[in-house]
């Protein structure tokens, strides 16, 4: 092979390894986040009402097992003790819970102050030249001050920020444009394995796109934005809301029934 053609063979390789470094980013910090956030506010809000209805079966079961455990023993009935020892017992799920209740909040969030596609497009597209010139997979031996540089693209790019990273294009000019004198200087041998090691990041990050796609949230892209999918599935949820609210009023009745029936104080139940 010549040196214009493993010279020509490192361009393709270096940018088709940023473009992928690129893809798999978006997938993980712009793609990922925005699918869970539609599936948080449109399937999640409902399956939170689900969990913490099935935490409130869950707490009453509870106490009625330990209201019936005092009555067969016919000890003393502190109401107030049962509901903290329950509320103890089953903080971490409340905890869960509430996380989910945060998790959704921000979704609504962000969803709601998504950038315009172009100006996204653009933004991916700076970055894109910015790193062939920058990132260190592709720039092994660069200086502190351009490592520097890479760190403020790389913090500009995650902040969405695009007029940044167009003036970090301009102050930057001459280190950018070092990065391609330093690959002519390359022996012939140094280009090959430059080139190797470009063709086998290039493989792994093909399997870890691939294996990122196959999780979720990316299963269920196509089913979170089709509208029937959504409606069957929130149908379902609130047919188990529907059984579970149930169910509760008729462990609450029971409940106050035991602790009544023993002589205890009715409990304050919503």
């Amino acid at each position: 092979m010549t040196r214009e053609e493993l010279l020509s063979r490192f361009d393709i390789l270096r940018t088709e390894y940023i473009k992928l470094l690129n893809d798999k980013d978006v997938l993980l910090n712009w793609g990922k986040p925005q699918l869970e956030a539609l599936y948080s506010t449109r399937i999640g809000i409902f399956q939170v009402e689900a969990l913490q209805l099935q935490l409130q079966v869950k707490a009453l079961k509870r106490k009625i097992e330990i209201v019936r455990s005092i009555i067969t023993r016919n000890l003393p009935l502190d109401v107030n003790a049962i509901e903290i020892q329950v509320a103890a017992e089953l903080s971490e799920a409340e905890k869960k819970i509430m996380q989910q209740v945060s998790d959704i909040e921000r979704g609504r969030d962000l969803l709601a102050n998504l950038a315009t596609p172009q100006r996204n497009a653009e933004l991916r597209k700076v970055f894109r030249e910015l790193a062939k010139q920058l990132h260190p997979d592709v720039n092994p031996g660069s200086s502190e001050e351009r490592l520097k540089i890479w760190q403020l693209a790389k913090d500009a790019y995650h902040r969405g920020d695009l007029d940044e990273l167009k003036a970090l294009q301009i102050v930057y000019e001459k280190e950018l444009k070092d990065s391609d004198t330093f690959i002519q200087k390359l022996s012939d041998n140094d280009l090959e394995l430059r080139n190797e090691t470009l063709s086998e990041g290039i493989r792994i990050l093909n399997m870890e796109i691939e294996k990122i796609k196959n999780e979720f949230p990316f299963t269920i892209e196509a089913k979170i934005k089709d509208e029937q999918w959504v409606q069957s599935e929130t149908e379902k949820i609130m047919e188990e809301i529907t059984r579970l609210r149930t169910y509760e009023g008729e462990l609450i009745l029971e409940y106050e029934s035991l602790i009544n029936g023993y002589g205890g104080t009715k409990p304050e139940l919503n």
